[in-house]
């Protein structure tokens, strides 16, 4: 962990794993509300394409999954690798929650646990590149200049310019649940 602070100054421990807490619930909040667009400048296209692929599913069963009383219990670095071209950081994050699906129209139980939460293990990988950009506190508009709060949408307001916060920051790479 020493090493990764001394090669990239803006690391700190507890404010990366706040960011992890955040993206992970926010990933969560955007399945649920079938709005992946929120987290788009926050996760690597296969995660992207991934979470596509199972809202798409549950879109064509006209489901939606709930994630009732999220909440991150602990979160831990297991893992930090220093390559040649980008850091990469494995975090445990351990989860509680209420998953279950529901009719989409009707918002009917289907299936699954709507009763009480379930502790789940994820893992997950966030990368950044070792030659990244620096931003200022105030993030603007790559394509029209307007400032943006990547943390309320990651896109522009304005012109509706996704943010590539690959650029500048450590985004989700992989996410595994078990």
């Amino acid at each position: 962990m020493n090493e990764l602070v001394s090669l990239d100054p803006t690391f700190t421990e507890s404010s990366f794993k706040t960011k992890v807490d955040n993206i992970f619930v926010m990933l969560h909040i955007s399945l649920m509300t079938d709005n992946l667009k929120r987290v788009d400048h926050f996760i690597s296209d296969d995660v992207m394409r991934e979470f596509k692929n199972r809202l798409d599913t549950l879109n064509s069963n006209n489901e939606r999954e709930m994630f009732d009383e999220l909440n991150v219990k602990s979160t831990d670095i297991i893992n930090v690798e220093i390559l040649d071209d980008k850091f990469k950081i494995t975090v445990r994050l351990i989860s509680r929650y209420m998953d279950y699906i529901v009719d989409k129209t009707t918002l009917n139980f289907k299936r699954g646990n709507n009763q009480s939460r379930i502790e789940k293990e994820n893992i997950l990988v966030f990368e950044k590149l070792r030659n990244s950009k620096v931003q200022g506190v105030v993030r603007f508009c790559p394509n029209c200049g307007h400032p943006m709060d990547i943390n309320k949408s990651g896109y522009c307001e304005y012109c509706h310019s996704t943010y590539n916060l690959e650029d500048y920051d450590y985004i989700l790479t992989s996410i595994k649940t078990y």
